[in-house]
This record gives C-alpha cells, structure tokens and sequence, in this order.
C-alpha cells in the first residue's frame, strides 16, 4: 500500500512539473500563434498622457474606451469618454464618444448636440478609427526580440511577462510602438521617425502582459512611458499610461448598427 501510494504521488508530481515546465519563449510562441487566429474580441482601455511643453504648459489626455470589434471583414463598436486639460488652470473639455463601423459606413455620436451622425468614413481613416483597439499579434510581434529581458511567472490561470527598462537598447522597440499607435498622418508630419528617436529619452518603459494559460489568449496588455524628446530646439516631455483588456475573444459573430441610430442619423456623407 506503501510503495502503491509513493508511486501515485511521483505520478501526480511528475505530471504536475510537465504541466508547469513551460518556459518564457513557448509560451510567447503559442501566444503569437493564438493572436493569429484571433477573429473578435471585447476591448476596454483606459488612456492618460501628459504633454508638457516649456511654452505651451502641460497638456493632459485621458480616455476611457470600450466596445467589440471584428477583424475581417473591419466592423466595430467603440464608447466611452475623451478629455483634455490644457495649462492646469482651465476647466477640462470633457466628452462622451460613441462610433459604429460597420459594412464600410460609419456613425458618430455627437455629443454636443445629441445628434448621430453618418459620416464619410474616408475622413477618417481606418488606422486612425483603430488606434484605441490596437492588433494583438502585431503587439506580441514588436516584443517577441526581448522577451528573454521580461520576468515571467505562472500565476492563477495566467502567465504574465513584466519588463522594466530605460530606453538603452529599446529604441527599436519603440520606434515601432510610436509606428503602430501613432496615426499614419502625424507621424508623416512627424518628419523621419529614426532622426526624431535620436533626439529622444526614454526615461523608463514598464509593460505588463497577461497570457491564458489555457487558450494562450492575451488577456491584459499595459504600458507605461516617460519619454522626451527634443522638437526644433524646444524639449517636450511625454508622459503616457495605458491598460487594456481583451474579453470574449472569438465569440463575437456580428455587429450591428442599432435601428434607432440608423432611423435618427445626419446623413453627411455627401458635404
């Protein structure tokens, strides 16, 4: 009975080191491979940068976004509030936004008027639409070179990569951050992206990402920067928080636009 019992428990423990033994890199792979055939999803992301520049003051963003979205063919539903803080001093431009995308025709909730909207959807173009819902694969692609410079851990039912740095070494990294979550059109104006990051400190970069450890499935992703650079002799500092969650990935067959915002729109898709 002895010996019967010392064998079940090496049995259960053995299974139990397989079942953890799964280092940082495969289990990065997996996540990339999960991100790949992800289809749908619920995004929540809540948003705060600070802009302080010499003349200007300081310049506070926040936003607090939520909704669903499918990938192809594009569809989404995006809600939430937008603010903006200029010089410390004023009242806080605060609004409620809420915009439907969906068969190539987009609706944007006014709020100053309380009016819906059908808008030209090649005002605005769909890289702008998305940049509060960013692609998961291409956000594990841009860190899969360092996952080896992350903490990793099991926890609970996730694995979770950490990784705290200055920005020595991580320049790439964040050239392509900026190239991902920047619209196309500011970063244009932006002039060479490489000749501005040489003008520019990272003063520290801290991301945390959650992985299912059953589907894979990113699960949580947030960043914080505190970043300078350096814009025709004038030094503006960014400071930036972000913390995102996915939800009820792939189980988002469709999205509709609501009969009462069809029936109630402006239809300025031709001014």
């Amino acid at each position: 009975m002895r010996k019967l019992f010392f064998i079940s428990t090496l049995v259960m423990l053995t299974f139990g080191l397989v079942a953890c033994g799964e280092n940082a890199e495969d289990v990065y792979t997996k996540a990339m491979e999960a991100a790949d055939k992800m289809e749908s999803a619920e995004v929540s992301m809540k948003l705060n940068q600070e802009i302080a520049m010499a003349e200007e003051g300081k310049i506070v963003i926040a936003s607090d976004m939520e909704g669903s979205m499918i990938i192809d063919p594009i569809a989404m539903h995006q809600k939430g509030t937008m603010s903006m803080t200029m010089g410390g001093e004023e009242m806080p431009m605060e609004m409620d936004t809420e915009i439907y995308f969906v068969d190539n025709e987009m609706y944007i909730f006014e709020s100053m008027t309380e009016q819906w909207i059908k808008a030209d959807s090649s005002l605005l173009p769909i890289d702008t639409l998305t940049s509060n819902q960013p692609d998961v694969s291409e956000q594990l692609k841009m860190m899969e070179e360092y996952v080896e410079d992350f903490e990793f851990e099991e926890k609970d039912n996730e694995f979770v990569y950490k990784l705290t740095a200055d920005g020595e070494g991580f320049k790439k990294l964040t050239e392509e951050m900026l190239d991902e979550y920047l619209p196309k059109e500011l970063t244009a104006e932006m002039g060479d992206l490489t000749q501005l990051l040489e003008e520019m400190e990272i003063k520290t970069l801290y991301i945390e990402m959650y992985i299912d450890n059953k589907t894979y499935d990113l699960k949580k992703y947030n960043l914080d920067m505190d970043m300078s650079m350096k814009v025709e002799g004038e030094t503006i500092s960014i400071v930036q928080n972000m913390k995102s969650e996915y939800t009820n990935i792939n189980a988002i067959d469709k999205i509709e636009v609501p009969q009462e915002v069809l029936d109630s729109a402006v239809d300025e898709t031709g001014f």
